[in-house]
């Protein structure tokens, strides 16, 4: 007789019916990118950070819904923790606005390299019909086939486009929609944690 398999533990705290993804920095400069010049509340953040919280929330289960609990040790006197809030906020807003226009760019391009291809791909068959194979068929009957094959070949990427790659876009836009839409609690602690 086996025992029964344990249920998977969670790597991330979960409470008030969210699942947790805790950030713990020093100070809030750890947060922004510092290679960024615009002021502190305007700047992008910091790419280990944004990195962390994605694949964090990737993780999760996607039906749960998502805290991004920031524990700062040392306070800056000109952010809030309002501020740090409405930066996160706005990042991935801007994340997923991003992910949009290049879904809808990729989409038009997808179309355009379908279209090309359709176009190949009737220029060689109509080529490919008007060459005469004798019996057996010899340079001629190579040169239809190979016509007729990369007519065909010419549309293989357009379609590969149209219906698979275009997911992976989509699963972006979700991740960010659900990062835009988590709670976000700034805690400042003069303690180290």
């Amino acid at each position: 007789m086996t025992a029964p398999k344990a249920a998977k533990k969670s790597r991330y705290k979960q409470a008030e019916g969210k699942h947790w993804i805790e950030v713990r920095v020093r100070s809030p400069q750890q947060l922004f990118d510092a290679r960024d010049p615009a002021p502190f509340r305007e700047r992008d953040l910091d790419d280990d950070c944004v990195a962390y919280i994605v694949a964090s929330a990737r993780e999760v289960p996607v039906n749960g819904a998502l805290k991004i609990a920031i524990h700062i040790e040392e306070p800056m006197k000109d952010l809030t923790k309002d501020s740090i809030k409405e930066s996160i906020h706005e990042f991935f807003a801007y994340q997923l606005e991003l992910q949009r226009s290049e879904l809808k760019a990729f989409l038009r391009r997808s179309q355009v390299t379908l279209v090309l291809g359709l176009g190949v791909l009737a220029a060689l068959l109509s080529i490919a019909q008007n060459i005469p194979v004798s019996q057996p068929p010899g340079a001629l009957g190579i040169l239809r086939e190979g016509l007729v094959i990369f007519g065909w070949v010419s549309v293989w990427k357009p379609i590969e486009l149209i219906l698979f790659d275009w997911y992976p876009m989509v699963e972006k836009q979700r991740l960010f929609r659900r990062l835009l839409e988590a709670d976000i609690d700034v805690r400042f602690s003069e303690t180290p944690t």
